[in-house]
């Protein structure tokens, strides 16, 4: 494996800690770090000579404003997905996508706990953080495809 890879890596790796930290405090995935997610992503597709699809990441994008429209997803989260899935090999695409669920499904159901258990109250902002189980499967899904 090549050291610049590792690097941009370790850099996506950086972005996504702050965008959960955004996504935690103030339900919110900032359209800039979406976009520097996607062109960290572009420099490893290119690296590890991905040879990506297009309409692959705008399958995921429209799926993603349908589910957006059902108000199932943030669009945010939508974006944030579709930018990862560019350095993410189409054969890493279903564990990437099951280890999002599992994290996210994990996470739902804490907040779904704490909601029952605190009450209302305890959640300053209503909603689940997506971004955090996005940007954790992402990496890996990035990891497997480097």
């Amino acid at each position: 494996m090549n050291k610049w890879l590792v690097l941009w890596w370790l850099l996506l790796a950086t972005i996504s800690i702050y965008i959960s930290y955004q996504d935690i405090t103030k339900r919110t995935i900032p359209n800039k770090s979406c976009l520097l997610v996607a062109i960290v992503s572009i420099f490893i597709s290119l690296e590890i000579q991905n040879s990506f699809d297009i309409s692959y990441v705008l399958g995921i994008f429209l799926i993603g404003l349908f589910l957006f429209s059902l108000k199932i997803i943030a669009a945010g989260d939508i974006k944030l997905l579709a930018s990862f899935f560019i350095a993410i090999k189409p054969q890493y695409a279903p564990m990437t996508l099951f280890i999002i669920s599992l994290l996210g499904g994990f996470l739902g159901f804490s907040y779904y706990l704490k909601l029952k258990l605190f009450g209302r109250n305890c959640l300053i902002n209503h909603g689940v953080p997506y971004g955090i189980p996005i940007c954790i499967g992402c990496l890996f899904g990035i990891a497997a495809s480097i």
